[in-house]
């Protein structure tokens, strides 16, 4: 069974797949085809921070679906599956949680804590969020309007797509 991964806070850099201004991005590293934690444009003021999210500029694609997660139970996990051509940036914009994620070869842990903190979720990512704090909200940035036919809900279907190692789903 492979290890799981816990990673530090990466940045978005100049070398994106999309066209994004990398100058309005603060950068280090980038993997096209992974799963990146970035820091998303914090403006600080005494009176309270300010996080603006726009399209194409600070988000590497263009946002055509908002949602969120509130008032999960302890203990619930919310996820569990994976997108065939969805984008996505989860944030935690309130509270803390856990995001897991399998490419199908390759497992990682992400912890959620800082709302100027996005974690980019590629295409053909299973994905898992559980460990969630008392109060917590889960903002989530998506590339398209909700389409069920691009869910992979089935985890031993989103092996064979990806050609990955059959192992038990993240959790």
């Amino acid at each position: 069974m492979p290890s799981v991964k816990t990673h530090q806070t990466r940045s978005l850099t100049a070398r994106t797949p999309f066209n994004v201004h990398a100058s309005t991005i603060e950068s280090t590293q980038y993997q096209p085809q992974g799963v990146e934690l970035f820091t998303l444009p914090k403006i600080t003021d005494p009176r309270g921070n300010l996080t603006a999210l726009e399209s194409l500029i600070s988000v590497p694609f263009d946002i055509r679906r908002v949602f969120y997660l509130y008032d999960v139970p302890g203990g619930e996990t919310r996820g569990g599956h994976a997108h065939r051509q969805l984008h996505q940036i989860i944030i935690a914009a309130s509270g803390s949680f856990d995001v897991l994620v399998d490419n199908g070869h390759d497992r990682s842990h992400f912890s959620l804590n800082r709302a100027y903190l996005g974690l980019y979720i590629p295409p053909l990512t299973w994905q898992q969020l559980v460990n969630f704090s008392s109060g917590s909200v889960c903002l989530v940035l998506a590339s398209d309007l909700y389409q069920e036919q691009d869910y992979i809900r089935n985890y031993e279907e989103f092996l064979q797509i990806v050609g990955g190692r059959p192992h038990d789903p993240v959790s």
